[in-house]
């Protein structure tokens, strides 16, 4: 299984978090083997072993051990945190030799790797565990025992089944992991699905400009919003001229590869907020509604004159020229006004003799190179 940097910093969290869990077992040990000596004063049958004291500090210095090597071994932290939950079973079962469920703390290192969800880690725990308790049974609890080699048997197969357990959780939480993977997978594949089927139903599959229909979603949005708070935007419309002619000569291939770069002329020379479209066919839209007159005369000029300097290939060489009509909105406009203005001031354009700027409205004005 593959760690990145941040699975990474959150698996040494864990590892604290153990190695903690560890002090708290010791601080717990501690507390225990103090009643227990305290009352063995009181009680014949016992020796009030100063011992178990001793035992104690070993188990305190077995964990600074611990902390030392997890500091010092960077590369086997995990290895040091597992190693580290059987010196503290081994303490544990010397400190209290006659209580048999001390032995249950050999499930330690066992319980510890199961956080790495790793093989390799599970079975070394295993094998730390298992040579674990047949250390501690040769050298001490064998003394206690009536029937060593069953008890080794019996607990060789307890911690067996346990590393089994192990490994089984082990395979759950990959198996979800899969599932977890395969979904997000999943989702993000209907988001992306999602959003290129959103940009197809708002853009031109040709020019890659917006389409006729989220135009005229914007404008209307435009339209109540200056209502409401009686701001005005202007309405450009941009028409290529004699592109029926290029169609008739050079074919529609050629008429199509003109649509693309006029297209991206636009797309390029267009302030953030403006909102340029393909309206239909060699026809082009450009709302903006931050633009004043002079500021927005000043941009189409500089758009129209680089679109009239382009030459394009499929016309051996020869350029083509836009006309542009414009209209600004105020309060009290409809959408028919609007664009009949824009119309109006585009076909005087046409009139005058094409490859200029038209205003529409009181302010009547024509720009020509």
């Amino acid at each position: 299984m593959v760690f990145d940097a941040a699975q990474q910093a959150r698996l040494s969290r864990w590892n604290r978090r153990l190695l903690n869990g560890y002090w708290g077992i010791a601080v717990l040990t501690v507390a225990a083997a103090s009643v227990y000596v305290t009352t063995s004063r009181w009680n014949p049958d016992y020796t009030p072993i100063a011992i178990l004291s001793l035992h104690t500090l070993w188990m305190v210095l077995g964990l600074l051990a611990v902390e030392a090597a997890y500091l010092l071994l960077k590369r086997f932290k995990d290895y040091v945190v597992i190693c580290g939950g059987a010196a503290l079973s081994l303490s544990l079962i010397t400190t209290f030799p006659q209580l048999s469920p001390s032995l249950a703390t050999l499930f330690l290192p066992i319980l510890a790797s199961v956080f790495y969800f790793q093989r390799r880690k599970l079975l070394f725990a295993y094998g730390i565990a298992l040579a674990s308790f047949f250390l501690i049974h040769t050298t001490v609890l064998h003394v206690f025992s009536s029937s060593p080699w069953g008890e080794r048997i019996s607990m060789t197969a307890i911690l067996t089944f346990g590393a089994y357990l192990g490994l089984e959780i082990r395979r759950r939480g990959h198996d979800l992991l899969q599932d977890l993977k395969s979904t997000l997978a999943s989702e993000q594949d209907l988001l992306v699905r999602n959003i290129l089927m959103d940009k197809m139903a708002k853009t031109d599959a040709l020019t890659g400009l917006y389409n006729h229909r989220s135009f005229h979603e914007y404008l209307d949005e435009l339209m109540i919003h200056g209502e409401k708070n009686g701001l005005g935007f202007h309405l450009a419309l941009l028409d290529i001229d004699h592109f029926k002619k290029v169609n008739d000569t050079y074919g529609h291939q050629a008429g199509d590869a003109v649509l693309i770069r006029v297209a991206a002329a636009i797309r390029e020379m267009v302030s953030p907020n403006d909102f340029p479209a393909r309206y239909g066919g060699e026809e082009f839209a450009l709302l903006c509604p931050e633009s004043g007159l002079a500021e927005l005369l000043d941009q189409l000029e500089r758009m129209r004159l680089r679109i009239a300097g382009m030459m394009h290939p499929e016309l051996d060489g020869n350029p083509v020229t836009i006309s542009v009509g414009i209209h600004a909105f105020s309060k009290g406009c409809s959408k028919e006004e609007l664009f009949d203005g824009a119309d109006e001031a585009l076909y005087e354009a046409k009139r005058e003799g094409r490859n200029r700027t038209k205003v529409h409205g009181n302010e009547v004005m024509t720009l020509t190179s």
